[in-house]
Protein backbone atom coordinates (compact mmCIF):
# COMPACT_ATOMS: atom_id res chain seq x y z
CA UNK A 1 0.00 0.00 0.00
CA UNK A 2 1.48 3.36 -0.84
CA UNK A 3 2.97 5.41 2.04
CA UNK A 4 0.79 8.50 1.00
CA UNK A 5 -2.94 6.46 1.34
CA UNK A 6 -1.82 4.93 4.82
CA UNK A 7 -1.08 8.02 6.23
CA UNK A 8 -4.38 9.55 4.59
CA UNK A 9 -5.86 5.73 6.58
CA UNK A 10 -4.58 7.13 9.44
CA UNK A 11 -5.43 10.80 9.41
CA UNK A 12 -9.19 9.87 8.62
CA UNK A 13 -8.96 7.34 11.84
CA UNK A 14 -7.59 9.69 14.11
CA UNK A 15 -10.12 12.30 13.31
CA UNK A 16 -12.84 9.94 13.76
CA UNK A 17 -11.59 8.80 17.34
CA UNK A 18 -11.28 12.98 18.08
CA UNK A 19 -14.68 13.33 16.90
CA UNK A 20 -16.15 10.00 18.74
CA UNK A 21 -14.61 10.85 22.19
CA UNK A 22 -15.28 14.97 21.67
CA UNK A 23 -16.76 16.20 24.63
CA UNK A 24 -18.14 19.42 25.56
CA UNK A 25 -15.69 19.68 28.83
CA UNK A 26 -12.57 19.35 26.67
CA UNK A 27 -9.45 17.71 28.18
CA UNK A 28 -8.85 16.56 31.35
CA UNK A 29 -6.55 19.28 32.65
CA UNK A 30 -5.45 17.86 36.33
CA UNK A 31 -2.96 16.10 37.50
CA UNK A 32 -2.63 13.82 41.22
CA UNK A 33 -0.52 15.38 44.23
CA UNK A 34 0.25 13.44 47.19
CA UNK A 35 0.17 15.72 50.12
CA UNK A 36 3.47 15.13 52.70
CA UNK A 37 3.93 15.22 55.94
CA UNK A 38 4.26 19.12 56.64
CA UNK A 39 2.76 20.47 53.29
CA UNK A 40 -0.32 22.80 53.47
CA UNK A 41 -3.38 23.74 51.09
CA UNK A 42 -1.32 26.91 51.14
CA UNK A 43 2.23 25.75 50.30
CA UNK A 44 0.66 22.97 47.93
CA UNK A 45 -1.23 25.89 45.89
CA UNK A 46 2.14 28.22 45.80
CA UNK A 47 4.34 24.92 44.37
CA UNK A 48 1.72 24.53 41.54
CA UNK A 49 1.17 28.42 41.21
CA UNK A 50 -2.97 27.98 41.58
CA UNK A 51 -4.90 30.10 43.27
CA UNK A 52 -6.74 28.78 46.59
CA UNK A 53 -9.96 29.25 45.09
CA UNK A 54 -9.18 27.10 42.06
CA UNK A 55 -7.48 24.55 44.34
CA UNK A 56 -10.61 24.21 46.68
CA UNK A 57 -13.02 24.22 43.94
CA UNK A 58 -11.29 21.45 41.58
CA UNK A 59 -10.93 19.03 45.65
CA UNK A 60 -14.92 19.62 46.93
CA UNK A 61 -14.30 17.13 49.37
CA UNK A 62 -10.96 18.54 51.28
CA UNK A 63 -11.36 20.43 54.56
CA UNK A 64 -8.14 23.07 53.50
CA UNK A 65 -7.28 23.64 57.29
CA UNK A 66 -7.38 20.15 58.25
CA UNK A 67 -5.02 18.82 55.20
CA UNK A 68 -3.78 15.14 56.31
CA UNK A 69 -0.44 13.42 54.90
CA UNK A 70 -1.64 10.81 52.15
CA UNK A 71 -4.63 13.10 51.07
CA UNK A 72 -4.53 12.80 47.23
CA UNK A 73 -5.31 16.40 46.23
CA UNK A 74 -6.36 17.02 42.03
CA UNK A 75 -4.02 19.81 40.57
CA UNK A 76 -5.16 21.63 37.95
CA UNK A 77 -2.55 21.45 35.11
CA UNK A 78 -0.68 25.02 34.00
CA UNK A 79 -1.04 26.23 30.60
CA UNK A 80 -4.25 23.84 29.34
CA UNK A 81 -7.02 25.39 29.12
CA UNK A 82 -10.57 23.50 29.06
CA UNK A 83 -14.08 24.22 27.47
CA UNK A 84 -15.44 24.36 31.16
CA UNK A 85 -13.10 23.02 34.09
CA UNK A 86 -12.56 19.16 34.32
CA UNK A 87 -10.25 16.71 36.33
CA UNK A 88 -9.60 13.14 35.16
CA UNK A 89 -10.39 10.37 37.83
CA UNK A 90 -9.03 6.77 37.37
CA UNK A 91 -12.48 4.57 37.93
CA UNK A 92 -11.48 2.44 41.56
CA UNK A 93 -12.67 -1.16 42.30
CA UNK A 94 -16.51 -0.93 43.35
CA UNK A 95 -17.13 2.64 42.01
CA UNK A 96 -20.24 3.02 40.18
CA UNK A 97 -21.39 6.22 38.59
CA UNK A 98 -23.37 7.55 41.24
CA UNK A 99 -20.37 7.05 44.15
CA UNK A 100 -18.66 8.75 41.74
CA UNK A 101 -21.28 11.79 41.17
CA UNK A 102 -21.81 11.77 45.10
CA UNK A 103 -17.81 12.10 45.96
CA UNK A 104 -17.00 14.85 43.38
CA UNK A 105 -20.59 16.12 43.97
CA UNK A 106 -21.56 16.60 40.66
CA UNK A 107 -24.88 15.91 38.89
CA UNK A 108 -24.98 12.36 37.37
CA UNK A 109 -26.59 14.05 33.94
CA UNK A 110 -23.28 15.98 34.03
CA UNK A 111 -21.03 12.91 34.31
CA UNK A 112 -23.05 10.77 31.65
CA UNK A 113 -22.35 14.25 29.22
CA UNK A 114 -18.65 14.20 29.59
CA UNK A 115 -17.79 10.63 29.08
CA UNK A 116 -20.34 9.59 26.50
CA UNK A 117 -17.94 6.57 25.54
CA UNK A 118 -18.23 4.96 28.52
CA UNK A 119 -20.84 2.51 29.15
CA UNK A 120 -22.94 4.36 32.31
CA UNK A 121 -23.83 1.14 33.49
CA UNK A 122 -20.82 -1.45 33.58
CA UNK A 123 -17.94 0.90 35.10
CA UNK A 124 -14.40 -1.07 35.34
CA UNK A 125 -11.24 -0.66 37.60
CA UNK A 126 -8.80 1.40 35.38
CA UNK A 127 -11.34 3.48 33.20
CA UNK A 128 -10.47 7.18 33.09
CA UNK A 129 -13.41 9.53 33.21
CA UNK A 130 -13.51 13.46 33.00
CA UNK A 131 -15.33 15.13 35.75
CA UNK A 132 -16.76 18.41 34.94
CA UNK A 133 -15.88 20.78 38.31
CA UNK A 134 -18.05 23.36 38.26
CA UNK A 135 -17.62 26.76 40.25
CA UNK A 136 -16.96 26.52 43.88
CA UNK A 137 -20.41 26.14 45.70
CA UNK A 138 -21.63 29.38 47.25
CA UNK A 139 -22.73 29.28 51.03
CA UNK A 140 -22.78 31.95 53.18
CA UNK A 141 -24.42 33.16 56.67
CA UNK A 142 -24.32 29.46 58.46
CA UNK A 143 -22.92 29.21 61.74
CA UNK A 144 -22.65 26.55 64.02
CA UNK A 145 -25.72 24.77 65.54
CA UNK A 146 -24.57 24.74 69.10
CA UNK A 147 -22.70 27.31 70.83
CA UNK A 148 -18.81 26.95 71.72
CA UNK A 149 -18.79 24.09 68.87
CA UNK A 150 -15.83 21.47 69.21
CA UNK A 151 -15.60 19.03 66.65
CA UNK A 152 -15.47 15.08 67.69
CA UNK A 153 -14.60 14.18 64.42
CA UNK A 154 -14.61 16.35 60.98
CA UNK A 155 -15.71 15.25 57.52
CA UNK A 156 -14.29 12.58 56.22
CA UNK A 157 -12.12 11.75 59.14
CA UNK A 158 -14.33 8.77 60.43
CA UNK A 159 -16.20 5.91 58.00
CA UNK A 160 -20.22 6.53 58.72
CA UNK A 161 -21.28 5.49 55.51
CA UNK A 162 -23.92 7.37 54.33
CA UNK A 163 -23.85 9.37 57.58
CA UNK A 164 -21.41 11.58 55.90
CA UNK A 165 -20.90 15.22 58.26
CA UNK A 166 -19.53 16.19 61.61
CA UNK A 167 -19.75 15.16 65.10
CA UNK A 168 -19.93 18.01 68.00
CA UNK A 169 -19.52 16.99 71.50
CA UNK A 170 -22.56 18.89 73.94
CA UNK A 171 -23.84 18.18 76.80
CA UNK A 172 -26.81 16.44 77.09
CA UNK A 173 -30.06 18.44 76.70
CA UNK A 174 -27.52 21.33 75.34
CA UNK A 175 -30.05 23.90 72.32
CA UNK A 176 -29.32 23.03 68.80
CA UNK A 177 -29.57 26.07 66.55
CA UNK A 178 -30.93 26.56 62.87
CA UNK A 179 -27.72 26.84 61.06
CA UNK A 180 -29.46 29.41 58.85
CA UNK A 181 -33.40 29.94 58.00
CA UNK A 182 -35.08 27.72 55.99
CA UNK A 183 -38.28 25.57 56.05
CA UNK A 184 -38.03 22.09 58.07
CA UNK A 185 -38.30 19.84 55.42
CA UNK A 186 -38.12 17.01 57.93
CA UNK A 187 -38.65 16.36 61.49
CA UNK A 188 -38.88 12.83 63.02
CA UNK A 189 -36.92 9.38 63.41
CA UNK A 190 -34.19 7.93 60.98
CA UNK A 191 -32.64 4.57 61.03
CA UNK A 192 -29.03 5.09 63.01
CA UNK A 193 -29.38 8.56 63.00
CA UNK A 194 -32.49 8.64 66.00
CA UNK A 195 -34.54 11.87 66.24
CA UNK A 196 -32.99 14.01 62.82
CA UNK A 197 -34.41 17.55 61.54
CA UNK A 198 -33.75 18.39 57.66
CA UNK A 199 -33.68 22.12 57.32
CA UNK A 200 -34.26 23.16 53.50
CA UNK A 201 -32.29 26.78 52.80
CA UNK A 202 -32.18 28.88 49.45
CA UNK A 203 -29.94 27.97 46.22
CA UNK A 204 -31.24 24.21 47.29
CA UNK A 205 -28.76 23.62 50.52
CA UNK A 206 -29.62 21.31 53.79
CA UNK A 207 -28.48 21.04 57.09
CA UNK A 208 -29.12 18.16 58.94
CA UNK A 209 -29.24 17.87 62.64
CA UNK A 210 -29.12 14.26 64.23
CA UNK A 211 -28.63 12.76 67.46
CA UNK A 212 -31.49 15.03 69.20
CA UNK A 213 -33.19 14.59 72.35
CA UNK A 214 -36.19 16.46 71.85
CA UNK A 215 -37.64 18.03 68.52
CA UNK A 216 -39.09 21.36 68.94
CA UNK A 217 -40.19 21.91 65.26
CA UNK A 218 -42.20 20.14 62.95
CA UNK A 219 -42.54 19.63 59.54
CA UNK A 220 -43.49 22.53 57.24
CA UNK A 221 -42.50 25.18 60.03
CA UNK A 222 -40.53 28.07 58.84
CA UNK A 223 -37.68 28.91 61.43
CA UNK A 224 -34.95 31.76 61.34
CA UNK A 225 -31.42 31.58 61.84
CA UNK A 226 -30.28 30.69 65.50
CA UNK A 227 -33.64 30.10 66.64
CA UNK A 228 -33.77 27.36 69.07
CA UNK A 229 -35.09 23.67 67.34
CA UNK A 230 -33.70 20.62 69.27
CA UNK A 231 -31.71 19.56 72.09
CA UNK A 232 -28.99 17.29 72.10
CA UNK A 233 -28.86 13.49 72.79
CA UNK A 234 -26.49 10.46 72.80
CA UNK A 235 -24.91 9.52 69.72
CA UNK A 236 -24.25 6.10 69.20
CA UNK A 237 -21.87 7.31 66.12
CA UNK A 238 -19.42 8.28 68.87
CA UNK A 239 -20.95 6.71 72.15
CA UNK A 240 -21.60 9.82 73.81
CA UNK A 241 -23.57 13.39 73.83
CA UNK A 242 -23.01 14.88 70.61
CA UNK A 243 -24.89 16.16 67.34
CA UNK A 244 -24.22 14.48 64.09
CA UNK A 245 -24.39 18.16 61.68
CA UNK A 246 -24.38 17.62 58.16
CA UNK A 247 -24.50 20.70 55.35
CA UNK A 248 -25.61 19.31 51.86
CA UNK A 249 -25.57 21.67 48.61
CA UNK A 250 -28.17 19.94 45.43
CA UNK A 251 -28.25 16.79 47.98
CA UNK A 252 -24.32 16.27 47.68
CA UNK A 253 -23.03 15.91 51.37
CA UNK A 254 -19.74 18.29 51.45
CA UNK A 255 -17.67 19.55 54.22
CA UNK A 256 -19.18 21.91 57.06
CA UNK A 257 -15.98 22.94 57.64
CA UNK A 258 -15.27 25.01 54.07
CA UNK A 259 -18.51 27.20 54.65
CA UNK A 260 -18.77 27.60 58.43
CA UNK A 261 -16.91 29.36 60.90
CA UNK A 262 -13.94 27.38 61.40
CA UNK A 263 -13.22 25.33 64.74
CA UNK A 264 -9.77 24.70 65.58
Amino acid sequence: MPKLLVHIILLIGSLLLSACSSSPYGPATSKVHLVRLGETFYSIARRYDVDLETLARYNPKVVPHRLKAGTELQIPARGVVAQKPSIQYTVQRGDTLSSISDHFATPLGDLKQSNPGIDHDRLFPGQNLIIAVGTRRAATGYIWPISSPQLISGFGEENWGLQKGVNLRAKQGQTVFAAKGGSISFAGEMRSLGKVIIIQHPNDQQTVYASCEALVVKTGDRVKKQQPIATVGFNTLVNEAALHFQFRDRGAPLPPENYLPIIE
